[in-house]
């Protein structure tokens, strides 16, 4: 698997990120254009298209709210289940250690098996087995407490 590269998403992305929403374990929940003039105004919100070997083969958001990053992520259809999920997710999880983040949530669609066990590989863990009204299941990863040495 070749290196991931993460780059500052813009409008041109779009039209690529849309075409990935065309499964049942995908939809799109978000309207792009909105979404994107929200990300790139708001100081509190980072947002990268993924790519490896010169093709966007994903995207990973991370809203920053105080002490706690909310992070989503989607890859493109014929590079899931591949490992790229997880490398990516790893890369951001360390991006954000030792920061003044202490946990990172995910919301995932409760009928959509295959991103709960993508982040429950890399170590996130359920915040409840029942969906919420809106039909997601919060997933946590805890970033351990920083520790100081008096040596």
């Amino acid at each position: 698997m070749e290196e991931l590269i993460f780059h500052d998403i813009n409008m041109e992305h779009i039209p690529i990120v849309n075409s990935w929403y065309c499964d049942t374990d995908s939809f799109h929940v978000e309207k792009l254009t909105e979404f994107i003039h929200y990300v790139t105004s708001n100081s509190d919100y980072d947002c990268w298209m993924i790519s490896s070997n010169n093709e966007f083969i994903g995207k990973v958001g991370v809203e920053i709210e105080e002490d706690k990053a909310y992070i989503s992520i989607i890859i493109r259809p014929d590079y899931r289940r591949k490992g790229y999920g997880k490398k990516a997710l790893q890369q951001i999880i360390n991006k954000y250690m030792n920061t003044v983040i202490k946990q990172m949530i995910a919301g995932i669609f409760h009928t959509n098996e295959a991103s709960k066990r993508l982040f429950l590989s890399v170590g996130f863990i359920p915040l409840s087995n029942d969906p919420d009204e809106d039909g997601f299941i919060n997933v946590v990863f805890h970033y351990k407490e920083k520790t100081s040495s008096i040596f």
